[in-house]
């Protein structure tokens, strides 16, 4: 049985990715997640990807209360 990496230039970077993005399919994340274990390029990758995606989230600043509406309404008054 051919696997969904197989199919596809070995792309570790592109590969972590979509892991950590959650983008593979059920099936395309179990096999990714045996193939990390012997592949230091893609478990780098994940590594980076989770460290990356862990500054950003961090990195985010509260929405302070009300915003989203006086954000619309000022786009609502500027259509006009």
């Amino acid at each position: 049985m051919r696997t969904w990496l197989m199919n596809r230039r070995h792309d570790p970077e592109r590969n972590a990715a979509e892991y950590v993005s959650g983008e593979l399919t059920a099936r395309a994340r179990r096999w990714f997640e045996r193939h990390i274990l012997e592949c230091d390029d893609c478990w780098r990758e994940v590594l980076l990807g989770r460290f990356g995606r862990r500054m950003a989230e961090d990195a985010r600043e509260p929405v302070p209360p009300g915003l989203r509406d006086r954000v619309r309404a000022a786009i609502s008054l500027s259509a006009d």
